[in-house]
């Protein structure tokens, strides 16, 4: 989408090429919907599939533009998170809990990677079903224009057909790539808390400096000053993640509030189109496939934004599990003792990613989704059912 880090001139070119390019695609495919809407505003089955499409499609160019807006904020996540938490100094637990976070981003993001653009293909392809068997004059793009039939003869057809494609291609992209990149900051943060958590009840275990684990024996691991030192880089480690995941708020707050409105009335609408008598199968297939797609969206922002939030929480009672108990009353003794109050304060506030600061989003805001849309579209299937019978 063009909105990443340009080392040289040459990639600054491109990066710019692209967030034009996006732009373009994603109007593009807007105005094909909206002139489906116009023409075919009479007819509720075929109007309601173009209102569908408008609303992704708006979804996607808010995101683009929230992220575009704030684009130093979010090269700054992405650039804190090549420094702190993709490296190698890690132990070897630690790296057993890096490797679950990268397992799980993995298959959360192919898997909505995949669904997304078969989805799209989906789109592209079931034109070229439908054309089979016809006429020149009969055929059909993957959005119909409307135009005289002049403009279904070779070479404008395929012409229009190429520039639809290539255009519906990069909005898929645009309707993933920002959830993605959101999914492994959540994840990563979550895992990070889970990293310092076992820092803090391992604390006796850390050594400052090379010469530390060569004169201290394991009698002596409990030292105060030593178990202080290793218990305020913890500290700094703390801190540096709540900024952390202060920053993914004030980037991604506006984005969470538009997916939850948006969301409800999407894929109520996606599944009354799924489930229309009237619809070929090529069509069903597509929409059908758009609702697991945005389920699975829903579900992995949600479970992201949850993980991180009760990760965060967490950190509460490893510093309390911290060996501070073991330690002598003295100086440093009563220091660590002091630090862990406050971290174990400061941690029983949470760290959320809020919805414009309305609410927090959990799991629990997938469950409340689900809830609103399967009323709104029992109320549309019984409208239109009524109508039916009338």
């Amino acid at each position: 989408m063009g909105v990443w880090f340009a080392v040289n001139r040459a990639e600054k070119y491109f990066r710019n090429f692209m967030v034009i390019y996006s732009i373009i695609s994603l109007m593009l495919v807007a105005a094909f919907q909206f002139r489906g809407l116009y023409v075919c505003w009479d007819d509720p089955t075929i109007s309601t599939s173009f209102v569908c499409n408008i609303v992704g499609l708006a979804l996607c160019f808010l995101k683009f533009c929230s992220v575009f807006i704030q684009k130093r904020k979010f090269l700054q996540l992405i650039e804190f998170m090549q420094t702190n938490f993709w490296h190698s100094n890690y132990g070897i637990y630690e790296e057993q809990l890096l490797a679950n976070v990268k397992k799980i981003c993995i298959y959360f993001i192919c898997t909505f990677s995949s669904l997304t653009q078969f989805t799209v293909v989906c789109y592209i392809f079931r034109p070229a079903v439908l054309n089979i068997g016809k006429n020149a004059s009969d055929r059909t793009l993957i959005f119909p224009m409307w135009l005289d039939e002049s403009w279904n003869e070779t070479p404008y057809f395929e012409i229009e057909y190429v520039i639809q494609a290539f255009s519906s291609f990069q909005a898929g992209i645009s309707f993933l790539c920002f959830d993605n990149i959101f999914c492994i900051m959540c994840l990563h943060a979550a895992g990070q808390f889970r990293i310092l958590q076992y820092r803090m009840t391992n604390i006796h275990e850390v050594q400052n400096t090379p010469e530390d684990s060569k004169n201290v024996n394991k009698n002596v691991l409990y030292l105060s000053e030593i178990c202080l030192g290793a218990f305020r880089d913890c500290i700094r480690q703390h801190q540096a993640l709540i900024d952390f995941c202060k920053l993914v708020d004030e980037v991604f707050r506006e984005i969470m509030l538009m997916q939850v409105l948006i969301f409800s009335m999407l894929m109520c609408l996606t599944g009354y189109q799924t489930f229309l008598e009237t619809l070929n199968l090529p069509m069903r297939i597509s929409f059908a496939s758009l609702l697991v797609t945005n389920i699975c969206q829903l579900w992995i922002f949600t479970y992201s934004c949850s993980s991180m939030t009760h990760a965060s929480v967490s950190v509460n009672p490893a510093a309390y599990a911290s060996p501070w108990t073991d330690l002598s009353m003295d100086k440093f003794g009563k220091m660590i003792r002091k630090d862990v109050q406050f971290v174990i304060m400061r941690s029983s506030r949470a760290c959320h990613i809020n919805a414009w600061r309305f609410f927090p989003i959990s799991l629990e805001t997938f469950t409340k989704i689900m809830s609103t849309a399967m009323s709104y579209f029992t109320i549309l299937r019984q409208n239109t059912l009524d109508t039916a019978n009338t």
